[in-house]
């Protein structure tokens, strides 16, 4: 298991990192407001461009977003799009494949790979003090936002109207999902996947899964089972328009007997037979756990990685139960105690024994 800092040298790390890296500047002066007001008609062009426009063009409104001073001459060979690598895996993207709507604020210092796809509404606010770096490979998810641009908290400091840029990096292969904030300050690692709707605030380590808000690692990508054997695939839209696949009451009843046969720890022989023995749903069974389907594999995982995460929760929540338990016995120790005394003073065995007399024991008061 690889080591991440944590929580409290995290959030000290990205402090230091953050004074060391940010640049104040105004935003307001005429020259800035010139390069803004350049990208937003830039980002317009190319949000008007359609989908199947000729790889060229889309290139060429790509580039005039990110490098409005190169050699135009050569958008010719550049125009090699991350979607037509489908067609020709020969092909090297040196464009990335962008949907629109695309938007950024000033666009002369982002890089973006040539291999990464950006789904749409994805929002940039760069900054021309600082480098917004996307590596090759990235799968960027719908409604996303990349803010490298912050204020000073201080009123008086924010009344001066300057901003403040800071650098961040996506490293190559990233997955980020649907709905997440990208922090100023901030460096994500080679191959990371991050949870749709997180928040990322600090640096995420290379080859984790990390969401929430802040986003943290999770767990690490080194011993995660492979997926794709385990499910149906179609391999062109005849296929995909045949296919029945919609969630109903047939399939929650199937996910359900499932799940408890696993959680009982069933080997039945026939559990696969009736609704769930169907040969597409045990396609792909090779190299991912030995005499297991498809289906009931990948369920199987997602249990093993369930209890792997609870086993920590089981524990700390024994522990509370023992401790309520004893506090409880305490307190009912006491409370008898209390009532036992009160009785024994109304029998007249309230005060303190002494030494026998002539009528036994007599009570000292």
């Amino acid at each position: 298991m690889k080591s991440t800092p944590n929580n409290e040298e995290s959030k000290l790390m990205m402090d230091i990192i953050r004074k060391k890296t940010s640049i104040v500047f105004p935003a307001g002066n005429p020259d800035f407001r010139e390069v803004r007001n350049r990208c937003a008609k830039a980002c317009r062009e190319f949000n008007n461009t359609p989908e199947d426009a000729d790889p060229e063009v889309r290139t060429r409104k790509w580039l005039d977003i990110v490098r409005p001073d190169r050699d135009r001459s050569k958008d010719r060979t550049a125009a090699v799009t991350h979607d037509q690598t489908f067609a020709n895996p020969n092909l090297q993207a040196k464009t990335p494949f962008v949907k629109p709507p695309f938007w950024a604020d000033y666009g002369v210092r982002l890089k973006v790979g040539g291999s990464t796809f950006i789904n749409r509404d994805c929002k940039i606010h760069d900054t021309p003090v600082a480098d917004v770096v996307i590596g090759e490979g990235c799968n960027i998810g719908p409604n996303c936002t990349i803010v490298s641009v912050t204020h000073p908290k201080r009123l008086d400091e924010r009344l001066k109207r300057d901003s403040i840029g800071a650098p961040i990096t996506i490293g190559n292969n990233v997955f980020i999902g649907a709905n997440v904030t990208i922090l100023d300050g901030v460096t994500i690692g080679d191959g990371a996947v991050i949870g749709a709707g997180s928040v990322v605030k600090r640096d995420i380590p290379p080859m984790c899964v990390a969401f929430g808000n802040p986003a943290e690692p999770q767990w690490f990508l080194d011993n995660e089972k492979p997926i794709l054997s385990s499910l149906r695939g179609v391999r062109c839209l005849k296929e995909a328009m045949q296919l029945d696949n919609q969630l109903n009451e047939n399939v929650r009843e199937e996910a359900r007997v499932m799940a408890r046969e696993l959680i009982a720890g069933s080997s039945s022989s026939d559990f696969n037979d009736g609704v769930l023995s169907e040969p597409q749903r045990g396609r792909g069974l090779a190299g991912h756990r030995q005499g297991e389907s498809g289906l009931k594999a990948c369920v199987a995982a997602r249990l093993d990685l369930g209890r792997q995460r609870s086993a920590g929760n089981v524990k700390c929540e024994w522990i509370v139960f023992f401790l309520l338990g004893m506090f409880t016995n305490l307190v009912l120790t006491v409370l008898v105690a209390g009532i036992l005394y009160r009785y024994c003073e109304g029998l007249g065995y309230g005060g303190r024994l002494n030494t026998p007399g002539a009528g036994g024991y007599r009570r000292e008061v």
